[in-house]
């Protein structure tokens, strides 16, 4: 919208009018944020009076350029604007997920309080034959839980004089991506770090039963899922398992078979149904886990030679990865994890990504020549509500 454009629908719309319709065209995508200049929004609303002339004349400092004429109705209407225009750019990258992974690790639930419980069931008997005649015999259920952990991530874009004055819409435009982008990515570190317990080692725990936080990875193998060195509850899988071929794979698998089981009290605990879904890698295994799940054929020795048959795991699982584990360094760049996360890591969402405006009255207008800020902020957490449906593994 150029600025004559932007002046006669104002005229004829009034200011709520032309707020109300822009967001329609917007909604509607026949407008995007792009078809707008700020510097020309300015300007239809009698926020820049002396603004052409002073460019005209060649003056590089910008200077009082955004004294208002009279503060009234479009004054208010070019604040308005401006914050829904940058709002709807901070979530444009916020939105822009690519290379991301972390919605495909959790389940993302709503919530209104934070540390919250999050109640599960210990089945303390299973079900019995019934004779003809006979009376069922009764079964209950013991409490268990998990405490949610939540925290508040934001982020603030001053937004001067200098770049509306002198019209660099763009420029504006990049940095509102920027903020919701970092502002996302903050978030997908936070939810890689979390499905690895990366901050064990400081007491900052994601699996927290009944409210008391602990390593979710035990390497003595009590919680049943880690396959590697230490591990003296599943004996014959206490060495590391580095992930080479399919076979390793299939190693993981089987002791999910026969190790991982329910925790019922009353009676033999029995495996649990728990199809593994995706592998989660490092970015240095990327290729070679993708090389073993996609590939359609592979060589098996056998007594009669080497014979070619089709990939045991089929397209069973997917593979994920992210450099926010070989961040972590050490150990962590060998280490893989087997399992289904959505159904094991929760992201409870207190408030979903958010922005905020503030005008030109603020602080920052006097002492630093900023006309708005625009406040980006998210609030929610990871929590492991279970043990057993996400294995890890020694990869060294």
């Amino acid at each position: 919208m150029r600025g004559q454009n932007v002046r006669d629908l104002v005229e004829s719309l009034g200011a709520e009018g032309f707020y109300q319709k822009v967001c329609q065209l917007l909604n509607e995508k026949q407008l995007t944020t792009d078809d707008f200049s700020y510097y020309e929004l300015a300007e239809a609303c009698g926020v820049l009076p002396r603004l052409r002339s002073l460019r005209e004349a060649g003056l590089s400092s910008p200077g009082d350029l955004l004294r208002e004429s009279g503060p009234g109705v479009r004054t208010h209407l070019f604040q308005v604007m401006t914050g829904e225009l940058i709002g709807r750019k901070v979530i444009e990258g916020y939105e822009d997920d690519a290379g991301f992974i972390g919605d495909q690790l959790v389940t993302v639930q709503p919530s209104r309080f934070r540390s919250q419980k999050i109640a599960g069931f210990k089945a303390l008997a299973g079900p019995e034959q019934v004779h003809e005649g006979h009376p069922y015999e009764e079964s209950t259920f013991a409490e268990k839980y998990v405490v949610s952990q939540e925290a508040k991530q934001g982020r603030i874009l001053s937004i001067s004089e200098e770049l509306i004055a002198f019209d660099q819409t763009g420029e504006i435009n990049r940095r509102a991506m920027a903020l919701g982008y970092y502002l996302r990515q903050e978030r997908e570190r936070t939810i890689v770090r979390a499905v690895t317990d990366a901050e064990a080692a400081i007491d900052q725990f994601v699996y927290r039963p009944n409210g008391t936080g602990t390593s979710l990875y035990a390497t003595n193998g009590s919680l049943r899922n880690w396959v590697g060195s230490g591990n003296t509850t599943s004996t014959s899988f206490n060495a590391a398992v580095p992930l080479t071929d399919w076979k390793d794979v299939e190693k993981v698998l089987h002791y999910r078979a026969t190790q991982v089981r329910d925790d019922r009290i009353d009676g033999t605990s029995r495996p649990i149904v728990a199809p593994a879904r995706q592998i989660l890698v490092p970015e240095r295994l990327r290729g070679t886990a993708l090389s073993i799940v996609n590939a359609t054929q592979i060589e098996v020795e056998g007594d009669d030679g080497r014979m070619v048959t089709a990939n045991p795991l089929g397209t069973s699982m997917s593979v994920l990865s992210s450099p926010f584990i070989d961040e972590q360094g050490g150990q962590a760049i060998n280490d893989w994890y087997v399992g289904d996360f959505r159904r094991q890591f929760l992201w409870t969402e207190i408030w979903p990504v958010q922005t905020f405006l503030q005008n030109s009255d603020s602080q920052a207008a006097f002492e630093r020549d900023v006309v708005l800020r625009v406040k980006a902020r998210y609030f929610g957490g990871v929590s492991a509500v279970d043990t057993v449906y996400v294995t890890k593994v020694d990869g060294e």
